[in-house]
C-alpha cells in the first residue's frame, strides 16, 4: 500500500506543473493570436502573353472551340481568416482531465496488481507456514517414534539383563549352597576329628594329670599306725584355678578317723594340685574333683 500512494503523489504534483505550464502556454499563444503575423503577399506575373496556335486546317480537323483563357488568380491582400480553434486552456484542461483520469487508472490498475500480490504473497506465506508446520509435526513425530523406539529397546535389553542378572544369581546361590554344604561337611569332619582329636588328646592330659595328682597326695600323705582293715574314704575338693585347695568336704568317712583326717591334712598338704593348661580339661579337675582312698594300696582314686 506505499507504493501506491507514493505514485498518487508523485502524480498528483506533475499534474500540478502540467497544468501551470499548459496555462502559461495557452496565454502566451492568446496574445500571439491578437496580433496576427504580417504575410507577404504573393502574385504572378507574365513578360509576355502566350504565342497564338496555328489553325489547323479544316479538312483534318473539326473545328475546335476556342480556348478559354482563365483569369489569372487574385491574391487578395488580406490573409484569410483561420479557423477557429478552441482555447488553449480548455485544450490544456482537457488534457489534463485525460492524463488524470489515465493515471488514477493506472494508479488503480498498479494497486490491483500490488492488492493481488500482496494476496499472492499472503497465500504463499500461509502455505509456506502450513507446509513448515506440517514439517514440524512430522519431525516431532518422527523424533516421538524414535524416543518410544529407543524406549523400548532400552526396555527389552533391561529386561534381558535382568533375567541374565537372575539366572546368574541362581546359578551363584547354587553353587553358593552347594559349596556351603561342601564346606558344612568338610567342618563337621574337621570339627569331627577336633573333637576326636580334642578328646582323645584332653583323656590323655586327664590321665596324665590325674596320675600327677595321686603322686603329689601321696607323697603328702602320712598313714597312722593301727589301721584296721581297708575301708575307703571319699573327699569332695574344691579348687581354684591355679590348682589351689580351698575346700574339703567328708562325702565317706572310712570309719578310721585318724585315716581320715592323715588324708585330709594330706590333701591340704598337696596344694596347690597340678592342673592342665587346657581349660576344659582343667575344668574336670575344677568342678566336683571326688578323690576316694584306700589305706590297702594306698591308693587314690578318681571319680
Amino acid at each position: 500500500m506505499i507504493a501506491p500512494q507514493r505514485l498518487q503523489h508523485v502524480s498528483a504534483g506533475g499534474l500540478a506543473l502540467l497544468m501551470h505550464g499548459l496555462l502559461l502556454l495557452a496565454l502566451m499563444i492568446g496574445v500571439s493570436w491578437k496580433n496576427p503575423p504580417q504575410l507577404p503577399i504573393e502574385a504572378e506575373m507574365w513578360a509576355d502573353l502566350p504565342a497564338p496556335q496555328q489553325p489547323i486546317p479544316a479538312a483534318e480537323f473539326a473545328p475546335m472551340p476556342e480556348p478559354v483563357l482563365e483569369p489569372a488568380p487574385q491574391i487578395d491582400a488580406q490573409p484569410k481568416p483561420e479557423p477557429v480553434q478552441a482555447e488553449p486552456a480548455q485544450i490544456a484542461l482537457e488534457k489534463a482531465e485525460k492524463k488524470r483520469a489515465e493515471d488514477k487508472r493506472r494508479a488503480d490498475v498498479v494497486q490491483l496488481e500490488l492488492q493481488k500480490k500482496q494476496e499472492l504473497q499472503l497465500a504463499e506465506e500461509k502455505r509456506t507456514e502450513t507446509l513448515r508446520r506440517a514439517e514440524m509435526e512430522r519431525v516431532e513425530a518422527a523424533r516421538v517414534e524414535t524416543t518410544r523406539l529407543e524406549k523400548e529397546r532400552q526396555e527389552k535389553q533391561l529386561a534381558e539383563q535382568e533375567k541374565r542378572e537372575q539366572s546368574r544369581r541362581q546359578i551363584d546361590q547354587e553353587l553358593a549352597r552347594q559349596m556351603r554344604e561342601e564346606l558344612a561337611a568338610e567342618s563337621s569332619q574337621l570339627n569331627a576329628m577336633q573333637s576326636r582329636s580334642r578328646v582323645s588328646g584332653q583323656s590323655r592330659m586327664v590321665l596324665d594329670f590325674q596320675e600327677r595328682i595321686r603322686s603329689k597326695i601321696r607323697d603328702a600323705l602320712v598313714l597312722p599306725k593301727n589301721l584296721k582293715g581297708d575301708a575307703e574314704v571319699i573327699f569332695q575338693v574344691s579348687l581354684l584355678p591355679n590348682g589351689e585347695v580351698v575346700r574339703v568336704t567328708l562325702i565317706k568317712s572310712s570309719g578310721q578317723p585318724l585315716y581320715d583326717g592323715a588324708v585330709e591334712r594330706a590333701l591340704f598338704k598337696a596344694s596347690p594340685l597340678p592342673l592342665p593348661s587346657d581349660r576344659q580339661a582343667a575344668q574336670q579337675f575344677r568342678d566336683g574333683l571326688t578323690l576316694k582312698f584306700r589305706p590297702s594300696d594306698d591308693a587314690v582314686n578318681f571319680n
